[in-house]
């Protein structure tokens, strides 16, 4: 914690617009931290000027860890629909790899790691501790995610309570298809009982999300890419991975005669792109707009 420390004086000086616990966040761009100790998580903020009853963009970052950006890229959105952006930054010193996108459930030897470690459950406890600073935990809210935020999000819904009224997976590197043949991350396979158990994979289906993929993102390569066998299952790219996990879960909803409560958008022209996946007018469509 000593690092994170020098890390947060170093990079948000005295004079910047941080929060005390429990205050309600100041107008215009600013900060808050989350948690304590090794639990305290980085919230990038943005508030526009009269902000009363609107609702929350909660953005994901990917694997560069780029959440300021992914802030400033929601402002325009967050403005034509009078809403709040905050964007937690999941640090690589702590959340290397797959303890971010994959949700640190599991250790390298595939050991149940303590819920309180997960990058899901700090999530929540952000998006918990957010809404209440604005004075309604029942406010809208909307979760965003691209690449391995889109990763994140699409495996968050299986783990975790979901209030959001959408959620949006863009250009998902993988997915947690809901099969035990697969082990996790791939799908379900490996995790405790309780967690890959039916009720679970209904959940996932059941829970209002988006797949939000660039029509572009069709690269069999690239920074941050899996290339791995069990990444080549789902699809040679992102785009057909995005499409295959889709469409696999409609199956399987309408043979197990659950609801299915996604939606699929594609955006023509744009590749692995969060800003103008984020800043292209579909995305309102994704959200439900």
């Amino acid at each position: 914690m000593k690092l994170l420390c020098v890390f947060t004086l170093a990079t948000f000086p005295i004079f910047s617009l941080g929060a005390a616990p429990s205050e309600a966040l100041p107008e215009g761009k600013g900060w808050v931290s989350v948690g304590e100790g090794e639990r305290a998580i980085q919230v990038y903020t943005y508030k526009p000027k009269g902000f009363s009853n609107g609702p929350i963009f909660f953005v994901f970052h990917g694997a560069k860890r780029n959440a300021e950006d992914y802030r400033n890229w929601t402002i325009s959105l967050a403005e034509k629909h009078h809403a709040m952006v905050a964007a937690p930054f999941f640090d690589q010193e702590r959340f290397l790899a797959h303890l971010y996108s994959w949700g640190g459930i599991l250790t390298k030897d595939g050991a149940l790691r303590n819920r309180k470690q997960w990058s899901f459950s700090m999530a929540t406890e952000v998006i918990q501790d957010i809404l209440k600073r604005e004075g309604d935990p029942k406010r809208d809210h909307y979760l965003i995610g691209h690449s391995g935020g889109g990763q994140f999000l699409a495996r968050y819904v299986a783990m975790e309570p979901v209030t959001a009224k959408r959620v949006v997976a863009a250009n998902a590197g993988t997915y947690p298809f809901p099969r035990l043949d697969w082990n996790w991350g791939y799908g379900f396979g490996k995790l405790p009982r309780d967690l890959q158990n039916e009720g679970r994979l209904k959940k996932m289906v059941e829970t209002p999300m988006t797949i939000y993929l660039g029509l572009a993102d069709i690269l069999p390569k690239g920074e941050n890419f899996d290339d791995s066998p069990e990444a080549n299952r789902q699809g040679k790219f992102r785009l057909e991975r995005g499409r295959n996990f889709f469409e696999y879960c409609q199956k399987l909803a309408k043979e197990k005669g659950w609801k299915f409560n996604w939606t699929k958008v594609e955006v023509p022209n744009v590749g692995h792109d969060a800003e103008l996946m984020i800043k292209d007018l579909r995305m309102e469509k994704a959200l439900g707009f």
